[in-house]
């Protein structure tokens, strides 16, 4: 299968013509598509897809059938083979058949009135199913002639075909769900019954907030943003609450909590539905460590959602702070550029869990990137470490260094054994798992423990702090955890942004699109933000911190620790 790239390299050579478009303007004669007035009025009717345009607008947005087939192609004699989501129509054209240009590489737009604007009723503007049809099975225009080689040539069934033309009778103009010509209904599952009421309150009143800001200013593209929130709390939990938002027809999901269930995660996948800054990191939330704010992220769900772009690097959920494997991959990248670390042996310590298991991961995956010896693990099943283990095997393989990912206790029992061990290995671990127990804990975890942080700090964070206040009490929104609105408000501001970017016939692909191009976004109280075509985590990196034993506060130990997608 032929890279974004290797296809990109192949367009700068030779005009950009894409599957659909070739078929649109190389052909004439025969049946002959509706007139710019009569499509005009059937608008309305495209607000509604038939059976068949459904199937085609699959095809065109996602390179793949109904049933689960994936469109497959060629290009350049069949030196690059293309399929799926690299053989859809929208990576060229865009979600919407607007148009792209990129590197000087123009591919046109597909919408009926551009279509016929362009060309003319009496040339371009007719087609016939088999003409369409020999130009993208074989690449031939309509007197024979070879068309661009960069378009591909499909193996298409004709009812995949038929399918598709009729979904281009439509696009621009198709509304998808939650979407009206004036606005945009967005939906949230929180906690709002329950001990975690506190928290979805707090995440929803702080959504509805910064909607109703960019509402007073007239909206997005004239159209007003609204909130749907739906009870995770409930007998019927998060599911029941997801299930019944995208029921009820949403375009995306924001600030919503998620706990990567595999059926709910299949079918926001399969609905293409966006999720924008989950909320976690709280006792009872999918992924809770008792850890405050963006500080404390959400470990079990930043790597559900690695794990999805893994495998296709076409995810739907965009979280914005990294899970642990990262996290790991900063403290290796801190331990491995101090010049007395060179070729040094580090010892990686977890609990037996989903969590602890990303760590070990990200931490060897680091090592081996930078040449560094295997790097032992130790596992334990929380909360019953026998910090004795931990020393001897520190000793036993002379470990410069302790990565550890597990509860507080079990950290601090460590962190004793190995002092009485004699050991002066820095001990690196997450922040969130100690947060918001440093004060208790800070005569056994001061010093030589460094904390993972993935939020700002310094002064960057007291002015996004500062910002985040202001912002609350302009919104005449009650104080509450902190936390939760920081997250909530991060999570508004990505979806407000990309809602912007994707222009006013916004669809979920378009969104989606809209989204993989944000690039060192400033969100508020969190990191800059990026996101790409194969990345679904924002912030991929993350600061030390270490508990001054005096004070009990955290004081700053590193600059920002990045690291390689």
């Amino acid at each position: 299968m032929a890279s974004p790239r290797g296809r990109l390299e192949l367009l700068a050579v030779v005009p950009a013509i894409g599957l659909c478009v070739a078929g649109l303007w190389a052909l004439r004669g025969g049946a002959r598509v509706p007139t710019a007035r009569a499509q005009a009025g059937e608008a309305a009717s495209c607000a509604e897809l038939t059976p068949s345009a459904r199937r085609g607008k699959r095809i065109y947005q996602r390179g793949a059938t109904s049933d689960g087939r994936v469109i497959e192609g060629a290009i350049v004699g069949g030196a690059a083979a293309l399929s799926g989501r690299e053989a859809a129509c929208a990576g060229c054209h865009g979600p919407s058949g607007q148009g792209t240009s990129e590197g000087g590489i123009t591919a046109p737009p597909l919408t009926a009135e551009r279509r016929l604007a362009s060309s003319g009723e009496g040339a371009g503007g007719a087609t016939t199913a088999a003409a369409l049809a020999a130009a993208i099975r074989d690449g031939r225009g309509p007197a024979g002639e070879w068309l661009s080689p960069v378009m591909p040539r499909y193996l298409l069934a004709e009812a995949d075909l038929m399918d598709l033309v009729e979904y281009l009778g439509c696009v621009g103009r198709d509304l998808d769900p939650g979407v009206t010509a004036g606005s945009v209904v967005l939906g949230a599952a929180l906690p709002l019954t329950g001990p975690d009421a506190p928290v979805g309150a707090a995440a929803r009143d702080v959504l509805s907030a910064a909607f109703a800001e960019v509402n007073a200013q007239g909206g997005i593209y004239r159209r007003r943003l609204e909130l749907r929130v739906e009870d995770s709390g409930g007998p019927a939990g998060e599911a029941g609450a997801t299930r019944r938002l995208l029921d009820g027809d949403v375009l995306a999901l924001v600030g919503s909590v998620l706990g990567g269930g595999p059926a709910l995660r299949s079918r926001l996948e399969e609905e293409r539905t966006p999720l924008v800054g989950p909320t976690a990191g709280y006792p009872g939330l999918p992924g809770g460590a008792g850890a405050p704010g963006l500080a404390g992220g959400a470990p079990g769900l930043a790597q559900d959602a690695i794990e999805a772009e893994a495998v296709d690097g076409a995810g739907v959920v965009f979280q914005v702070l990294p899970g642990p494997d990262v996290l790991a991959r900063a403290a290796v990248k801190h331990f491995a550029g101090a010049p007395a670390n060179a070729g040094a042996p580090a010892l990686v310590v977890h609990a037996r869990d989903r969590a602890g298991e990303a760590w070990a991961s990200g931490a060897r995956a680091e090592a081996a990137r930078r040449g560094l010896p295997a790097l032992p693990a130790l596992s334990f099943e929380p909360g019953l470490l026998a910090p004795g283990d931990v020393a001897g095997a520190a000793r036993a393989r002379g470990a410069r260094a302790v990565l550890f990912w597990g509860p507080a206790a079990d950290l601090a029992g460590a962190r004793a054994a190995l002092d009485d061990a004699g050991s002066t290995a820095p001990i690196y671990a997450w922040l969130g798992s100690v947060a918001e127990r440093a004060g208790s804990l800070s005569r056994r975890l001061s010093g030589r423990v460094l904390f993972l942080h993935a939020g700002l700090s310094g002064e960057r964070e007291r002015a996004s702090g500062a910002a985040l206040r202001a912002f609350l009490r302009r919104a005449g929104v009650a104080p509450g955890p902190i936390g939760a609105q920081a997250s909530a408000y991060v999570a508004a501001q990505i979806a407000i942004e990309a809602l912007k970017r994707a222009g006013a016939h916004v669809t979920r692909e378009g969104l989606i699109a809209a989204l993989e191009q944000l690039r060192g976004f400033d969100a508020g109280p969190a990191p800059p933000v990026t996101f790409a075509r194969n990345r679904r985590t924002g912030v991929l990196g993350a600061s030390l911190v270490r508990i001054d034993p005096a004070s009990g506060a955290f004081a700053p130990v590193s600059e920002w620790l990045e690291v390689v997608p």
